[in-house]
């Protein structure tokens, strides 16, 4: 079944996912993210979600020129994490992915890690329903009324 917009997060995001502890080094978590190949890592302190580091961050540091050996993943992690449940729709984790300025998206159920989403997986199930009749773009601001076929 072809996903759409309206199916839950649950549906595309990915699981397991990869963490690292907030005390290992920029180094150890550019490794992982190149090894794995992905975006980015949950950084847990005492087995509990503190933050998130991506690529963006290891990048930023190597190019100032920093020693990743000795930056630990705690000082450079963006701690103001952005969350979603599980049931969030998909178009609505990319409302908040996109007013948060995100890209990627932890996603909790009762405090614990249930699942990661990225743009990577939000972007095709969008420009898939493009084509969808369902769909419909219109500018910002527009004002419409929608009426029930």
């Amino acid at each position: 079944m072809a996903q759409h917009p309206d199916r839950p997060v649950s549906t595309i995001m990915s699981w397991p996912v990869a963490t690292i502890d907030h005390e290992a080094t920029l180094a150890e978590a550019a490794e992982a993210l190149a090894t794995d190949d992905i975006g980015a890592l949950l950084v847990l302190r005492d087995h509990a979600l503190v933050g998130i580091v991506s690529e963006r961050d290891v990048v930023l540091h190597v190019a100032a020129g920093t020693d990743l050996t000795h930056l630990q993943v705690g000082e450079v992690m963006s701690g103001d994490l952005v969350t979603t449940p599980p049931d969030a729709t998909i178009v609505s984790a990319a409302r908040l992915m996109t007013d948060a300025d995100v890209r990627h998206l932890p996603v909790l159920q009762d405090g614990l890690i249930a699942g990661l989403l990225s743009i990577r997986d939000v972007v095709p199930v969008l420009t898939a329903a493009v084509g969808d009749d369902e769909v419909v773009i219109v500018p910002s601001g527009t004002r419409l009324i929608v009426r029930g076929a």
